[in-house]
């Protein structure tokens, strides 16, 4: 059986405490880089608060680090930062702010889609 690299949308939709799946979201991506996929990573939803300046969770900064040496897309869902009136001051630098348009190119660019 022969390997093929992929193009993968990971959504992160959780939010980023009370439960691990946001973290794991984030774990997957950056391991998915270590199997030559080449992941996205679009937050929305309540995902889209590990995108918040103050937030001070240490694996989601390191997981970020790593996904940007790798020059990974972070994308941040315009729609879900307004309905909870969120700021893109608000919002970690190096992050990409992408409206609904942009949003459906990733889901038609991408081979694979996976939700956490």
């Amino acid at each position: 059986m022969e390997f093929t690299e992929r193009r993968v949308l990971l959504l992160i939709r959780s939010r980023p405490f009370g439960t691990v799946t946001n973290f794991e979201g984030w774990r997957a991506s950056v391991g998915m880089f270590g199997m030559d996929h080449e992941p996205t990573m679009l937050l929305l939803s309540d995902g889209v608060y590990a995108a918040l300046k103050d937030m001070d969770d240490m694996p989601i900064r390191m997981f970020k680090s790593v996904y940007k040496s790798f020059e990974g897309r972070i994308c941040v869902s315009k729609d879900s930062l307004d309905e909870r009136k969120i700021s893109p001051d608000e919002i970690q630098e190096d992050l990409e702010i992408v409206d609904s348009t942009e949003i459906g190119k990733m889901f038609t660019e991408n081979e694979i889609v996976v939700t956490f």
